[in-house]
């Protein structure tokens, strides 16, 4: 269901457009510990240099951008990550959680070519995190109802292979 509201100032006019949809959480649990979790993300996932890639950019090198891509993106790549459990401990809450933005250019762009919006969800957003006496957890949005939030998107097949895809890799992380 959207529903729609409208704006109007001087000579600009922004309509804007809410629109509803069921997401599901995907929770991956393991017995290993936050940091042998964390790790071995960090050891299977090579790192995306945004200023590497924005060398090529500026120069209109597309080969140079395509073999970037194609080299940093097996299966995915990190393109950030950031500890927050550090600060979380100071605060007094007893737990180690990292957040990452996990992605893969090359797939990305089957979403993409439907919509601009598709940055809302290309990288995904992973979060690692363990609280005292619990077990480690890896926590996603399943990309398939991410995704269906975006009508245009319906065609893409990418949704159905990431959530393929990202859930294999990380229970194998996981086991």
């Amino acid at each position: 269901m959207q529903m729609k509201s409208t704006a109007i100032a001087a000579e600009v006019s922004a309509h804007t457009t809410k629109t509803k949809y069921d997401g599901i959480l995907l929770t991956i649990r393991s017995r290993k510990s936050f940091f042998e979790v964390t790790r071995a993300i960090q050891a299977a996932l090579p790192r995306f240099h945004i200023p590497k890639l924005m060398e090529y950019v500026t120069h209109g090198d597309r080969a140079g951008v395509e073999a970037y891509v194609d080299s940093t993106s097996k299966p995915f790549s990190i393109v950030f990550d950031f500890e927050q459990g550090s600060t979380m401990r100071l605060a007094g809450i007893p737990i180690e959680s990292k957040f990452y933005l996990v992605g893969n250019a090359v797939i990305a762009r089957g979403l993409f070519e439907y919509s601009g919006a598709a940055g809302l969800g290309a990288p995904v957003r992973i979060c690692v995190s363990q609280r005292d006496g619990e077990e480690t957890r890896i926590d996603m949005d399943q990309q398939l109802s991410f995704f269906s939030k975006f009508p245009e998107m319906k065609p893409s097949s990418v949704p159905a292979l990431l959530n393929e895809k990202l859930t294999e890799f990380f229970e194998e992380v996981a086991a």
